[in-house]
């Protein structure tokens, strides 16, 4: 026995329209299904972008700050060792114009031991004796034939690690007659407690 259907145009109509619906929400659904898994891959990308600029910025900022606070202390510490130079150059001019050559004396780098003699490679033999440290009598005797110094004035210190070169301006007199010495380069060394030192004999 044979059975036909026999569909209406409404029954049609009402079929395709349930299929057309459904298919529509699966794309839907595919769709929005794609769209979040990519929302979600940007947004994770952004964040370990932003954790990424943070860090160099951290640490370009610290490295700035660390910068800025050793050139500071530098600074600082260079500033400190000029004003400490120019220090011993005043107490030692001073001195000399109280003609106070003990005190002066105080201020002057000096070897404690005697100097090694040089030798010469090609005949092994010593170029000049050892040189005994100066002494305090050594250091008046300069000052024998040297004219009276009136006054002085100091007009800039340069350092550089333990070496330091104070310029100043000299007036003696002689005679009655004052006369005026430019520009006078004063050496200046650390001793062995870091403090500075007149560097007289260029030692």
């Amino acid at each position: 026995m044979l059975y036909s259907f026999k569909f209406d145009d409404y029954s049609l109509k009402k079929y395709f329209y349930k299929m057309l619906l459904k298919n529509i929400k699966i794309k839907n659904i595919v769709k929005f299904y794609r769209l979040d898994k990519i929302f979600i891959t940007t947004l994770v990308a952004a964040f370990a972008i932003i954790i990424i600029l943070s860090s160099l910025v951290f640490l370009t900022g610290c490295e700035k700050i660390n910068g800025l606070k050793n050139d500071i202390l530098d600074r600082f510490n260079s500033e400190k060792q000029s004003e400490a130079a120019v220090a011993v150059v005043s107490q030692f001019f001073n001195f000399l114009i109280a003609q106070d050559y003990d005190s002066a004396y105080a201020l002057i780098y000096v070897l404690t031991e005697p100097t090694e003699p040089t030798e010469t490679p090609e005949t092994s033999e010593t170029s000049e004796m050892p040189e005994s440290p100066k002494t305090l009598e050594d250091f008046k005797k300069e000052f024998l034939s040297v004219t009276k110094i009136v006054s002085f004035e100091i007009n800039w210190v340069e350092v550089k690690n333990n070496i330091a070169i104070v310029g100043i301006d000299m007036i003696d007199t002689y005679d009655g007659e004052e006369k005026i010495y430019k520009d006078i380069q004063v050496s200046l060394v650390k001793d062995k407690d870091e403090s500075w030192k007149i560097n007289f004999w260029n030692q």
